[in-house]
């Protein structure tokens, strides 16, 4: 028998040998699988969706985040009719490939760039119905968004 296969996986939180979430690719116990969720809930309670424009078949909102007083970003939304997509424009002066969170010993430590995802599908996607959806991400290069003059 390989060694792998003899192996107990150990969760790498608490280092108990029940593990079981997430489903499909299991690495956390079930306790220490709703920490790390409930936790990341509350990173994205932080961070504020506000409509700019809305029209019958598109919106654009600004993103906040609740330690900075001006947008952290914006989102344009477009639906087509069969599909919904999503073009992000992150400002540069928020630090979106900082680590979101710290748990001790977690072993994968997600950025706010990536909570972002998780929060573009349950307060954009989900309320325009769900279905096919495309994600663009840019960047933007200016320091304050008055000093862009249309640069990306």
């Amino acid at each position: 028998m390989s060694r792998r296969s003899t192996e107990v996986s150990r969760c790498p939180l608490c280092g108990g040998k029940d593990v079981a979430e997430p489903k499909g690719d299991a690495r956390y116990c079930r306790t220490c699988w709703d920490k790390k969720i409930a936790v990341e809930e509350i990173v994205a309670r932080e961070f504020t969706l506000k409509r700019y424009i809305r029209a019958q078949n598109a919106e654009k909102q600004l993103l906040f985040h609740s330690t900075q007083r001006s947008p952290v970003g914006q989102i344009q939304v477009i639906d087509d009719g069969y599909d919904l997509f999503l073009t992000v424009l992150l400002y540069p002066t928020f630090g979106w490939d900082e680590p979101a969170y710290h748990l001790d010993n977690d072993p994968e430590q997600r950025t706010f760039s990536q909570i972002l995802v998780d929060i573009l599908a349950a307060d954009i996607v989900e309320p325009w119905g769900g279905g096919k959806w495309h994600l663009e991400i840019f960047r933007a290069t200016g320091a304050e968004p008055e000093a862009w003059n249309g640069e990306i």
